[in-house]
């Protein structure tokens, strides 16, 4: 009970921080209640992690190669890959370098080093559910924050990519930490966040877009500037050091960028996928029915019953368009590089509809609907 308290006490200190003015006025929400409605989408996410977890699946083909490489940073201080290399190991920059060093960081712990990676995947998922429900819950209500984080929570791909020695899922937290610097107007945090997320994967660099724009318009070009600072630093230091410690192996690995975005690689089969199929994949694979559903759901309110929402939901929306349409663009087709638009999805369905008002609704007049002719339109929040 003693833990209870304190942990209700947080939450109610927590829940007191000044906002933005991202940020409507938000109700005040018994500790208490919001500790509870916090822990569901928890165990559920945790719920529907150990059934992957129970099958013990093997280590994949790029799960050997992380591990590989950060073995390889802790024996020689390089990138090296020697896993499915015929010829010998050699420098690794088929991505932005933060991941193969953050796994070399947790095999210098010692241990079952795949089981201790995967299990700090995990944990990436747990924190980002639990930012979704805080974002929710400051800019509207314990509704919208419990809708939010539940719909991240049930999202099979977003569950299975949880359990994997990859960055997609700490690249996905760090993009919602952004969001959430971004509203408390802590735009160089931001920035920093943005550019944890890029040098984890560099499709991240979409979100940084979105996220300058976005600092542009509301808040002028020296804000933008100090928000997109730090990822141009990040990302330019990087191609300094692996400009000069390879040379031709980092001019081949840009060629293979520009050539998988352009479709130069016909031999592979992911650059085949049509667009029927791809978007059946988006849809089916990374959206969810679930999450689908309740975007229509949302899309409907919107139409029908009008509010002001938060201007910062246009950040996690214009990322999704980006990302969505730039991957119709780019003949590579894979769905793990959509990742980010489950949790941003999430979060633009919790900040969209004032939650805790559908329910009151629904709960005092089941059978009038929001259509009457005093509807407020929908406006941002100033």
């Amino acid at each position: 009970m003693d833990v209870g308290r304190r942990f209700s006490s947080a939450w109610s200190r927590s829940i007191a921080f000044v906002r933005s003015d991202d940020a409507p006025p938000a109700r005040s929400v018994d500790p208490r209640r919001a500790a509870v409605a916090a822990l569901i989408p928890v165990l559920t996410f945790l719920g529907f992690a150990a059934i992957r977890v129970a099958s013990q699946p093997k280590l994949n083909f790029d799960e050997h190669i992380f591990l590989d490489v950060g073995r390889h940073i802790l024996d020689t201080g390089l990138p090296l890959r020697a896993y499915a290399q015929p010829r010998g190991a050699g420098l690794f920059f088929d991505h932005t370098p933060l991941y193969p060093y953050f796994v070399a960081l947790l095999t210098a712990v010692g241990g079952p080093t795949a089981l201790i990676v995967r299990s700090s995947t995990l944990l990436f998922g747990l924190l980002t559910i639990l930012l979704v429900f805080r974002i929710g819950l400051e800019l509207r209500g314990l509704g919208s924050a419990f809708v939010g984080a539940m719909l991240l929570a049930v999202n099979p791909f977003f569950v299975m990519f949880s359990w994997f020695v990859r960055m997609e899922v700490p690249m996905c937290f760090f993009l919602v930490v952004a969001v959430y610097l971004m509203i408390h107007e802590r735009l160089f945090l931001a920035g920093l966040a943005i550019a944890a997320a890029v040098m984890l994967k560099e499709i991240a660099l979409a979100f940084w877009l979105v996220a300058g724009a976005y600092i542009l318009v509301r808040r002028g070009v020296r804000a933008a500037l100090i928000l997109a600072f730090p990822s141009v630093v990040a990302f330019g230091a990087w191609l300094v050091y692996a400009n000069a410690i390879g040379h031709a192996r980092l001019l081949a690995v840009l060629d293979r960028w520009f050539g998988s975005a352009a479709g130069v690689k016909t031999g592979d089969p992911r650059i085949h996928i049509g667009l029927r199929t791809w978007v059946n994949d988006i849809i089916g694979v990374v959206i969810g029915p679930v999450l689908f559903f309740a975007a229509g759901a949302t899309a409907a309110f919107l139409a029908t019953w009008r509010r002001r929402v938060p201007p910062i939901v246009l950040v996690p929306i214009a990322y999704v368009v980006v990302a969505v349409a730039s991957s119709f663009v780019i003949r590579l087709k894979e769905p793990r590089y959509l990742i980010a638009v489950v949790p941003m999805i999430a979060l633009s369905i919790a900040l969209l509809v004032d939650w805790d008002e559908v329910w009151t609704m629904m709960r005092s007049s089941p059978s009038q609907g929001p259509t009457g002719p005093d509807r407020r339109p929908v406006t941002m929040a100033p």
